[in-house]
């Protein structure tokens, strides 16, 4: 990644300095107001993901412009209606796929990179915007995700219906608000990976996510990894490094 930098640097054609500068400047495109990490990928094996909320459309759209000029692809989320339509209007020539508050902008036939099989199941259809939302990063990346839907310990039948369909992935993300219970089921069902996403769906107290939250990270099935309430990025990042690491034991 920097063997040309170091190389002129022992061959004395560029000074230390230079050299610090050169090599930052692989890692980050810097403007007055943002630095972007466009080598996050090799490093983590997960791209840098726009966080569209705080930033002005003037700040999102210069983001998204240099992730297409180096990277070929613009990840943005937290995106709110006005926003989205902006930068629908701006990129209008580019591939734009949208779910939830994401939008992906990319130029045409951008290589897919990772392999594997998730699993995707939402105890509720209110939970879907935010599996939508994870399963699109997840299939840019390249990865095939398999879904099922309305899932929840309300009617448990179909909580068993969903396992069976999604036996066969790499791994199961669970997304569920209310109580927050059927990652637990499902994880204490399954030796597979399971990514549980506590939702802000539900009402009274604990409606906003934080009784799913709670009832998940007070889960008694161990090994059940706990995101954030509406992590979406976060979720489809962790199941990238376990489909990396897969990936990388096979080979």
């Amino acid at each position: 990644m920097f063997e040309s930098i170091l190389n002129a640097l022992l061959k004395g054609e560029i000074a230390l300095e230079e050299a610090e500068k050169k090599i930052l400047e692989t890692f980050y495109e810097r403007t007055d107001e943002l630095m972007l990490d466009l080598e996050r990928e090799r490093r983590q094996g997960f791209p840098e993901v726009v966080f569209a909320s705080g930033k002005t459309t003037k700040h999102i759209i210069l983001a998204v412009e240099k992730f297409l000029e180096k990277k070929g692809i613009a990840f943005v989320s937290h995106l709110d209606e006005e926003k989205k339509k902006v930068v629908k209007d701006r990129f209008r020539e580019y591939e734009i796929k949208e779910a939830g508050r994401l939008l992906v902008v990319k130029k045409k036939d951008i290589p897919e990179r990772l392999d594997g099989t998730v699993g995707v199941i939402t105890a509720g259809t209110s939970d879907v915007p935010f599996a939508e939302e994870t399963s699109l990063i997840l299939e840019e990346l390249g990865a095939t995700v398999r879904k099922v839907y309305d899932a929840g310990v309300a009617g448990i039948h179909r909580s068993f219906y969903a396992l069976k369909q999604v036996k066969d992935a790499d791994l199961i993300m669970v997304f569920a608000g209310m109580e927050g219970i059927l990652p637990s089921l499902v994880a204490s069902l399954t030796d597979l990976p399971v990514i549980a996403v506590p939702t802000p769906i539900g009402y009274g107290h604990g409606g906003e996510g934080t009784g799913a939250l709670t009832t998940m990270l007070q889960t008694c099935v161990p090994g059940l990894l706990v995101v954030n309430i509406g992590n979406t990025v976060g979720a489809a990042a962790a199941a990238v490094r376990i489909l990396r690491r897969i990936g990388s034991a096979e080979r």
